[in-house]
């Protein structure tokens, strides 16, 4: 189920997509896979295309693992990891891939739903005042685990939603330094 969820998890959207469109999306825009980089260089209908499928190729095998196989609690966490890993280093194209936001969402729809709506409103109200999806992503998954321990979640999915933090610290590392150097870019807008 790991080594399915990890396939499944890898399939590149926005680098399938763009090829339809003969666009090769890892030259343009910043270069990354995911959701944020469709959006800006293919439109916001194909952008939320990407955005929705990458949910859902994290979310189904997760449900599966979570709802459908007698899994104990830590082994569907594997599962749910094995889909965001696969997004960020998929093998389809040399272990290359996006930043995890969007498969984090969806496999936490299926695992806490709750508290991925109130880190949603962590995201709403940090882009709405700074306009950087990148640091509202990032406080997103950082409310995550804060969230977890608050609602008195069991100490696995604590550490889970941890990890997804340290992945997508790791993943948006540039998006940081340039946050800190004022040259990231803006929802709509130019960098400072």
């Amino acid at each position: 189920m790991v080594a399915v969820a990890y396939l499944l998890g890898a399939f590149p959207t926005a680098y399938v997509v763009g090829r339809l469109r003969n666009i090769d999306i890892t030259k343009h825009g910043s270069g990354n896979i995911g959701g944020t980089n469709a959006m800006r260089v293919m439109g916001a209908t194909l952008g939320v295309t990407v955005l929705v499928v990458d949910m859902l190729k994290a979310a189904l095998p997760t449900y599966v693992a979570a709802q459908l196989l007698p899994l104990d609690s830590w082994q569907v966490l594997t599962v749910a990891l094995a889909t965001v890993i696969g997004h960020n280093w998929s093998v389809y194209i040399g272990f290359r891939g996006g930043k995890g936001i969007a498969c984090t969402i969806g496999v936490c729809a299926v695992l806490f739903p709750t508290v991925l709506l109130a880190s949603f409103a962590v995201f709403a109200l940090t882009i709405a005042v700074t306009k950087y999806v990148s640091l509202s992503s990032l406080l997103m998954m950082t409310s995550m685990p804060l969230l977890l321990k608050l609602w008195n979640y069991r100490v696995e999915h604590i550490w889970f939603a941890l990890g997804l933090l340290v992945i997508g610290i790791y993943r948006h590392r540039a998006n940081i330094k340039r946050i800190l150097a004022g040259t990231e870019n803006k929802v709509g807008g130019k960098k400072n």
